[in-house]
């Protein structure tokens, strides 16, 4: 009978909360709410600008290009073709997939809607690799959030981005561009860092 009891615990919901398969998904799900917080983030910001008149090259170069489309020669321009900001990074980036693999062209709808999905996807990703981290280091929540978030944002924007030629990277994008970059990415990880928290908290197991 204790054999049985055992074996019934192991397969019940609560007993995943604990299993690498458990923190993967509620780290994926952490990393969609940071996703949303950097998002919010990245349109306040565009708003301020927007509204403001802000002509910042920094932010700003090329947007005309990226609302009017984009075709497979552009995409494979290099650094001729760069996202004018963060958000549209994702769309400039299934583009190049696109390019690269069918030499298609995607329509402004196609790449909004395929760009939104990888933005998610790729926050998602992170969140995932965080639970496995966390639920080994144990670190206070807030503090690795930041520190993740910072992670992210090196290996992501200061490295593989620029490398890709969808954004400049940060030395070449001015200050303010650069902050702000990075300021989302600490929202980013702050968000999933307490998001995931919360979701593992011994007072919500049962």
């Amino acid at each position: 009978m204790e054999m049985l009891d055992r074996f019934r615990h192991s397969g019940s919901p609560d007993a995943l909360a604990d299993t690498p398969l458990g923190v993967v998904m509620k780290g994926g799900l952490a990393g969609f709410a940071g996703t949303l917080a950097l998002t919010l983030g990245v349109k306040v910001a565009q708003w301020f600008a927007t509204s403001g008149g802000d002509d910042d090259r920094g932010q700003r170069s090329g947007e005309g290009d990226a609302s009017a489309g984009m075709g497979a020669s552009q995409a494979l321009a290099g650094g001729q073709v760069q996202a004018p900001f963060l958000d549209q990074s994702t769309e400039l980036f299934v583009q190049k997939v696109a390019t690269g693999l069918f030499g298609a062209s995607l329509s402004e709808s196609a790449r909004t809607a395929a760009g939104a999905g990888m933005h998610f996807a790729y926050g998602g990703f992170w969140g995932a690799v965080y639970g496995l981290v966390q639920s080994s280091l144990r670190l206070p929540a807030a503090l690795h959030g930041l520190l993740y978030g910072l992670v992210v944002w090196l290996i992501g924007p200061v490295t593989l981005v620029p490398a890709m030629s969808i954004m400049p990277p940060p030395q070449e994008q001015g200050g303010r561009r650069a902050l702000l970059v990075a300021g989302f990415h600490v929202a980013y990880g702050l968000a999933l860092g307490l998001v995931f928290d919360a979701f593992t908290r011994p007072g919500r197991r049962r």
